[in-house]
């Protein structure tokens, strides 16, 4: 989630701000740290010396430890090497094939995998929105989304409020009379609060806007929700005529890339071909197709939504907890993802540094991640954590967010 007051933001001064901010948190030993040389497990991470609980990581249902994706990595390098050497526009490794059959199947549309999911946007906004097209992207929305916005050209762009429909609203009107088509930008779940994209009403805005098309970034939920792991957005939307949507292979799906859904063949070929990182980008290696195609085969398989089912049990479990114990978190959605808001930068980092005293890892977000004085600690449960761990996470974050004199928000990011 990154803030952005206008989209003419000035990239020197953001460069400045992000420089400034990063520093600071790496004085405080709270980001740009580096992990032990250790074995990795999951459940713990190691760095400075100390054995932490992870709570910090976006592996969502833990499958980067998996023998299949394990197997599926060790396997491809075998078969293909470390790297398969040719541009992909030239000659793909044949596992991409095997890789957006199974996703198409995962999701229900028309799959173009690109390396990363910031490339996949980079190569599919500036072929699907048009010069004359108007653009709207949610303030909240990932900054990946923000970089491929700012190369476009002759595109009409503005930013709304966080999830403000009714403003929306009043830009796709105010756009209808001298544009054929208005994106709206956004993400399906946002990666610092934790707070899910409002899809039943966006749906009912695509039946009474013809011209509105939405682009989602649906990096976060990918895998952990939705049928066969496609997502909340996917999940949710009835008809996606006029919707792309971005999902990562990283994060929650644990191997490397990301992947563009389509409602049309023709749309995902015209991004393959000319979406320019499509043609020019590395590609994804052997070994991390490899455990893509290993994890797909994982999402189709019955024993998924058991899995998926366990984590909901779990994040069930820390916002009860959150609950009883008094946690201020920003958002009641039930996500993997929670954050604590805590205003000047100095308290996150504080907070930072009270829970690694506690044993356990958590992440702080600053400005710009998040807007100015509203600094704070995120954190996320993944299946790597047991139900003791997370009762441990709460009571820490109890007893610390007190002694900060943290309160719980009144936030309503919809009004």
């Amino acid at each position: 989630m990154t803030h952005f007051d206008s989209i003419s933001f000035a990239p020197a001064h953001m460069v400045d701000a992000l420089n400034r901010g990063m520093a600071a948190a790496a004085a405080a030993e709270v980001l740009l740290q580096t992990g032990d040389d250790s074995v990795y497990t999951g459940r713990h991470v190691r760095y400075a010396g100390k054995e932490l609980l992870n709570f910090g990581c976006c592996s969502y249902l833990g499958l980067e430890l998996r023998p299949e994706l394990v197997d599926g990595a060790i396997a491809a390098v075998r078969r293909f090497g470390t790297q398969f050497p040719f541009p992909r526009a030239m000659l793909q490794c044949p596992l991409y094939v095997e890789l957006e059959a199974a996703l198409q199947e995962i999701t229900g549309g028309y799959v173009a995998v690109a390396a990363s999911t910031s490339l996949a946007h980079i190569s599919a906004l500036p072929v699907i929105v048009a010069p004359g097209d108007n653009l709207i992207v949610d303030q909240f929305a990932h900054a990946s989304l923000h970089t491929a916005v700012a190369l476009l050209r002759n595109v009409n762009t503005q930013v709304v409020r966080h999830s403000r429909l009714d403003l929306l609203q009043k830009a796709i009107e105010r756009s209808a009379p001298e544009h054929q088509k208005t994106w709206y930008v956004l993400d399906g779940l946002y990666s610092m609060l934790g707070e899910f994209a409002p899809i039943d009403d966006l749906m009912l805005l695509l039946q009474k806007y013809p011209t509105l098309h939405l682009y989602i970034d649906d990096a976060h939920s990918t895998s952990w929700t939705g049928h066969c792991g496609r997502g909340h957005a996917l999940d949710r939307l009835l008809n996606r005529d006029r919707v792309v949507c971005a999902l990562s292979l990283n994060k929650a799906f644990s191997a490397a890339g990301g992947a563009l859904v389509f409602s049309d063949e023709e749309n995902a070929w015209r991004v393959r071909r000319s979406g320019g990182p499509m043609a020019f980008s590395g590609a994804i290696q052997p070994p991390m197709l490899g455990a893509a195609v290993a994890s797909a085969k994982l999402h189709l398989m019955p024993e998924f939504a058991a899995m998926q089912r366990e984590l909901a049990q779990r994040i069930a479990l820390m916002a009860d907890l959150s609950d009883q114990l008094g946690v201020p978190l920003a958002s009641a959605d039930q996500t993997p993802i929670f954050f604590v808001p805590c205003g000047p930068d100095a308290k996150a980092f504080a907070l930072t540094r009270a829970m690694r005293e506690c044993g356990i890892c958590v992440c702080p977000a600053m400005f710009p991640i998040v807007p100015v004085n509203q600094a704070g600690v995120r954190f996320t449960i993944t299946l790597h954590n047991t139900p003791d761990d997370i009762d441990r996470l709460a009571q820490s974050l109890s007893i610390e967010t007190k002694r900060l004199e943290l309160e719980r928000p009144n936030i309503n990011h919809r009004t």
